[in-house]
């Protein structure tokens, strides 16, 4: 699939000689009229593979997972690599945020896409796993529980780190344990078995 950007800066994509928006969260499903002269193709790697993975974030035909979580060092990014493993291992698709990174020379297009595929993959998962580790849960994190809450999503909060809050049995700050209704697991095996009971 080609993307272009039109002269508003509008990152589109064409099928059967139609454009339409790449991010319909801002822009509507609707086709957009466009002057073709006018387009500017999309052709750094890092945007396109960022608009490929906003477009198709899932597998088709499994059960849908969004790994939430911090993802700024290399013991985050491993844990929750190895999840994420775990999980299509035994048979799910997941959505895994840092498997497109942004970074210092990261463009606008690029920042744009994992903002969009990340409200998408959360808008189209059943499932939602946050890696709650550190001794207070990572912004981003806390804003991705908030949001699938918000969507009705079912969530489980990963908590491997030894360090509790007050709370002893789910080591989680009172309010996002109440949003991941204390579904508070030390490990990703005890997740799967979980999952598998649910499915049962």
């Amino acid at each position: 699939m080609k993307y272009y950007v039109t002269k508003d800066d509008i990152a589109v994509y064409e099928e059967d000689g139609h454009y339409y928006p790449v991010f319909v969260e801002a822009y509507g499903p609707s086709e957009i009229e466009v002057i073709k002269e006018d387009l500017k193709e999309v052709t750094h790697p890092k945007e396109i593979e960022a608009l490929d993975k906003y477009m198709n974030p899932y597998e088709e035909g499994k059960v849908k997972i969004y790994m939430a979580g911090p993802l700024f060092n290399e013991g985050d990014r491993y844990t929750n690599q190895m999840n994420s493993d775990a999980l299509r291992k035994a048979g799910y698709t997941t959505f895994l945020p840092q498997e497109v990174v942004i970074d210092k020379d990261s463009t606008k297009l690029v920042k744009d896409a994992c903002f969009y595929m990340d409200f998408k993959a959360i808008d189209l998962c059943q499932i939602v796993i946050a890696n709650c580790n550190g001794i207070e849960i990572d912004s981003g994190t806390a804003a991705e529980i908030g949001l699938s809450y918000g969507m009705g999503k079912t969530i489980y909060a990963y908590k491997s780190d030894v360090r509790n809050y007050y709370n002893e049995k789910y080591r989680l700050n009172n309010f996002v344990g109440g949003l991941v209704d204390n579904k508070t697991y030390s490990s990703i095996e005890d997740i799967l078995n979980e999952l598998k009971q649910s499915a049962e």
